[in-house]
């Protein structure tokens, strides 16, 4: 007993299945996680240094290169890149996807303990682990100061934020963490007088020595009669009494700390400042567990937002609003999908009915479809995935597909039925004369994703989701097909009219029979179509990119500034003028307007991010960003760009690195200052944007110590250097612990505005009096680099590459290889290399793997065709439609061209894999009905006609509602079309080519008598002479 008998006579048993599918179906769609897309695990981890006030080359010297050197031994790893700045210095780990990263944290744990030992005022290194999945990003926050608030120092509401605004958002529901950019630690600093402290002989490293030393300290455990005491020895000093710590003696008169320095409690100085519409704020970002629901998230966020600013923030005359709505695109972007599914299955059950004409049939049909959806959704929910627009647009690409079944399947049902048999016997027959062709087309459909479920790297888990929802939703039909539609036919299928465009089908079959009447004639067709597309795939498949252009309503514009320059200068000089220029569009009193902007300059990275109220209006916006705005700012060189939706750095991974990599890092500049000109003369609208700036100007005081003079006087390089180190930043020399907060104690001394003033600085030594800072040193002014990067052990100056918007990522990297190169190789010193690094790393990487997966997709299918015909020729006959398919994809493309730039990104090479699924299924009907038809006797021309005429309408029924059924993804515009767009439109014109041509170039093959005889024992009659293709 087959599945279609069980089915209909345990009826009761499919309804209580089809009852229970849609209840866990329904359950997974509510908690399914929405995101944008879906999840992306690099993992990656990164080691984080901090050494007070060193300069980038010392930390380079000291602290990274060594650790670079032993950590480049840690299993698994793929690259090492290192950014280095003022005090700071990250050194940042690749592992392959899969990597179990919790390991590869500990290997990097223990190989740090194999570093040379660090600078003694240097933090113990941060180790955290990121891009694994584990703490992915939720929403950024600003709070910014009213303008009606007098007190406008955002680090005296420090307290405020932590104990009311952090536990409110840390609260809500898929929060994992909390964390305050913004955040100001306080320190204590002791500011001491040079001249006071010189002239009663206090030495500033006794000063250094002895407030270090006035620390609490355990003294053990002494037991005095029955009890047993804990001894502690009490030796640090409050804040408050910090001033009676004696620091020095003077004709046996102590000398307290109080004479010559002052003690206070102060913010650390912030290294840069964000900007809130013109205002300053304070930076919160919010990190979401890994399966919680991003749009969920935002909508508590939102209301914390609304709790706070109506209480406690409004009373502080603070307000906290979100840098950037995410759930703003996340629902139009699921919006837009959703309604295209919607209308795609409006549109397919229109086509349905057309060729129909039966509203039971055509219901009957239509009903498979959300039951086949559901499905999908518990699979999805199975699979820890999310309901993201890539998994969605499966599901709205499954629409047409999960039809083919029953349409196959119920156009049998009533064929049987018109032609007398009874309503059970039509069921039962209609269903089994079709089992064995579904299975076969739902295996191929099925066993086309198979390589792409096992594809790692980013581009496999990008598009995991589809390949899972529709080979899902695809597999469902089939089931579906054959247990729960025999059953539905059973009960609401009555006699049905004779098929009312039977008319169309025989001209169509008569049509297909006079073009292939003779060898000739179907040798040119074979001929014709196979090599037309041969040659339309050769000729015009479209250059790549690496991901789909996916435009967000949002600009970015980052900016190199002077170099030098203060943070006040900054703020006043280049910030100001930038919120000034852009006052009149926030304030809406000039056209376009913004809703919104951020404006944050900290160190190297300066950003500006604008929103505009009408994304229509983006691109003006941007002109008068990059023509207005950034306009004549003093010494800043300015980029800008519409930011992306896809979330691969700013530009949504279509840059192109240009590795310049040598051990001279104005070596490194100059060559990049001339490869500069040469790329923007090859790509003409390209952006080359340098990392680090090419300007190395960051100004420099060299202080070459003078040894004999510094010994003469008691000292050495060591004590100079602490002295020099307090008379700038300031040196560490300590913490304070009050039993809630710790804080770093700092020794500073007087602020000094020119070099010749800080020459003149006097201070105590052991053994020559009073010397001053010149008379110990040579002061030099040069200049060294702001910052620097290290690439796999080796300083590099990368140039980032983003070609213009009509430029392919493949076209620039083709014409940095073939135009720029050759002109690098010939002004590049010997010691100098370049090489080109991430996009292009990605895209040949993932095209070399698309390509391996096609073939062997395309060798899964064969082996599953000859598997499923017992006959290798026919399992080949069918796989000759494939062709045709993907030139149709490809013509499809280039039309799409003509109106709009679609290049040959991962989604669109994806839609080429599941287009080979599709169009073997036409062609399975075609050869299963024929060797069918063969079997019971009748001669090759006679079967090819009846095979064409009994299959072409359910042929053409379930293509038609498949490419109507995607037909909106195509064409609709909207936030996040562009990202699936490709991909619908290779698909529609691959089944659109088929189903024109699969008609003429299978019956042209059938219809030939087989070259190397029969390879199966039932493969036909035996061939004779004859004057026609059949004979």
């Amino acid at each position: 007993m087959n599945l279609t008998d069980l089915s209909t006579r345990q009826w009761p048993s499919v309804a209580a299945a089809v009852a229970l599918v849609a209840l866990f179906g329904l359950t997974s769609i509510a908690s399914l996680p929405i995101q944008l897309l879906p999840t992306i695990e690099e993992p990656q981890i990164s080691v984080a240094n901090f050494w007070r006030a060193a300069a980038p080359e010392e930390m380079e010297a000291n602290i990274v290169e060594p650790q670079e050197n032993v950590l480049r031994n840690t299993p698994g790893v793929t690259n090492i890149n290192s950014f280095i700045g003022r005090g700071s210095g990250f050194v940042n780990l690749s592992f392959a996807v899969g990597t179990d990263i919790q390991t590869a944290k500990l290997d990097v744990i223990n190989n740090l303990t194999q570093a040379p030992p660090r600078p003694g005022d240097a933090l113990e290194p941060q180790v955290n682990v990121g891009g694994g999945g584990q703490t992915p990003g939720a929403a950024s926050l600003l709070i910014r100061v009213l303008p009606d608030n007098p007190n406008r120092e955002l680090s005296d509401y420090q307290k405020l934020i932590e104990d009311h605004v952090q536990p409110r958002l840390a609260q809500i529901p898929g929060v994992s963490q909390v964390n305050l950019q913004g955040e100001q630690p306080r320190e204590l600093h002791i500011t001491f007088d040079s001249y006071r402290a010189a002239a009663l002989g206090v030495e500033v490293n006794d000063i250094i020595a002895t407030v270090s030393r006035a620390t609490d300290s355990s003294g053990g455990f002494a037991d005095v009669g029955r009890r047993q005491y804990t001894v502690r020895f009490v030796g640090q000093f409050e804040p408050g009494q910090l001033n009676q710590l004696i620091v020095g003696w003077s004709n046996e008169r102590p000398i307290y700390l109080s004479e010559v320095a002052d003690v206070q409690i102060v913010p650390r100085k912030q290294d840069g400042f964000t900007l809130r519409n013109g205002y300053p704020a304070y930076y919160i970002t919010v990190q979401r567990d890994y399966d919680a629901n991003t749009v969920t998230i935002l909508d508590e966020v939102n209301k914390a937002i609304v709790d706070l600013n109506d209480n406690v923030l409004h009373a502080a005359g603070l307000e906290m609003d979100l840098s950037f709505d995410a759930s703003i695109h996340i629902r139009r972007a699921i919006s837009l999908v959703r309604s295209n599914l919607g209308l795609g299955l409006l549109l397919a059950v229109g086509i349905l009915y057309f060729l129909m004409r039966s509203r039971r049939a055509t219901f009957l049909v239509t009903a498979t479809v959300p039951l086949s959806v559901l499905v999908a959704f518990v699979a999805l929910r199975l699979f820890d995935k999310s309901l993201n627009v890539i998994s969605l647009a499966g599901l709205a690409f499954s629409v047409g597909l999960v039809m083919d079944a029953a349409i196959v399947t119920l156009e049998n049902i009533v064929r049987c039925r018109q032609n007398g048999l009874s309503q059970e016997e039509a069921v039962a027959k209609g269903t089994r004369q079709i089992t064995g062709a579904l299975f076969a087309s739902t295996v191929t459909s099925v066993a086309i994703f198979v390589p792409v479920l096992f594809m790692s790297g980013m581009e496999g888990q990008l598009f995991q989701d589809l390949a899972l929802t529709i080979a899902v939703a695809v597999s469902a039909s089939f089931f579906i097909a054959i247990t729960v539609l025999p059953v539905a036919a059973n009960f609401f299928l009555k006699q049905e009219d004779d098929d009312p465009l039977v008319h169309w089908w025989d001209r169509i079959t008569n049509l297909v029979m006079r073009l292939t009447r003779t060898p000739a004639m179907c040798w040119g067709w074979i001929g014709g179509i196979l090599g037309a597309s041969a040659l339309v795939i050769f000729l015009l498949v479209p250059k790549a990119n690496l991901l789909p252009q996916a435009p967000s309503d949002s600009l970015n514009a980052f900016f190199a500034m002077p170099p030098g320059g203060t943070v006040e200068m900054v703020e006043t000089e280049i910030a100001g003028k930038i919120v000034e220029r852009l006052r009149p569009y926030m304030d809406h009193e000039q056209q376009p307007y913004i809703r919104g902007y951020n404006l944050s300059s900290f160190g190297t990275f300066n950003a500006l991010f604008i929103y505009p109220q009408d994304p229509n209006r983006i691109e003006e916006m941007i002109g008068i960003v990059r023509d207005e705005v950034l306009l004549d700012l003093p010494d800043t060189q300015a980029f800008v760009q519409r930011s992306s939706l896809l979330n691969f750095g700013f530009d949504g991974g279509r840059s192109i690195n240009l590795d310049i990599q040598g051990s001279n890092i104005n070596a490194l500049s100059d060559t990049a200052m001339q490869a500069m000109p040469m790329i923007n003369e090859a790509i003409p609208g390209a952006q080359v944007r340098p990392f680090p700036g090419l300007q190395i100007a960051e100004p420099e005081l060299q202080l070459v110590p003078n040894d004999r003079r510094i010994t003469a006087a008691g000292l050495d390089r060591a004590a100079v250097a602490n002295i020099v180190r307090a008379m700038t930043s300031g040196t560490f020399v300590g913490e304070y612990f009050d039993g809630n907060d710790r804080m770093d104690m700092i020794l500073k001394g007087p602020v000094w505005t020119s070099p010749e003033e800080l020459a003149a600085v006097p201070i105590a030594t052991p053994l020559a009096g009073i010397q001053s800072i010149g008379e110990l040193t040579e002061i030099r002014r040069t200049v060294g680099p702001t910052q620097l990067i290290r690439v796999n052990g080796q300083r590099t100056l990368t140039l980032q590459v983003t070609p213009p918007p009509e430029m392919t990522v493949q076209e620039a990297l083709d014409t940095l290889r073939d135009v720029v190169s050759p002109q690098l190789r010939e002004i590049v010193p010997d010691n100098i290399s370049f090489a080109y690094r991430g996009t292009a790393d990605r895209l040949e990487g993932a095209f070399s793997t698309m390509k391996v997966n096609l073939a062997i997709a395309a060798m899964v299918l064969f082996l599953v065709l000859a598997a499923m015909f017992r006959s290798l020729r026919d399992g080949a006959l069918v796989m000759l439609s494939m062709p045709l398919a993907v030139a149709g994809g490809v013509v499809a493309l280039r039309v799409l061209n003509l109106f709009t730039t679609q290049a040959m990104d991962l989604l669109t090479t994806i839609g080429f894999l599941i287009l080979l699924g599709l169009v073997v299924n036409n062609a399975i009907l075609l050869v299963m009905q024929t060797r069918t038809a063969q079997q019971d006797g009748m001669d090759r021309a006679t079967a090819v006609a009846n095979a064409v005429r009994v299959r072409a309408r359910p042929i053409y029924m379930s293509t038609l509602t498949s490419i109507f059924g995607m037909l909106p993804l195509m064409v609709i515009p909207g936030v996040g079309s562009q990202i699936y767009r490709g991909l619908a439109t290779v698909i529609i014109g691959g089944m659109f080519f088929s189903a024109i041509f699969t008609l003429i170039l299978m019956p042209s093959i059938l219809r030939l008598p087989p070259l190397l005889g029969r390879i199966r024992g039932t493969a036909g009659a035996p061939a004779t002479q004859g004057a026609t293709a059949d004979a």
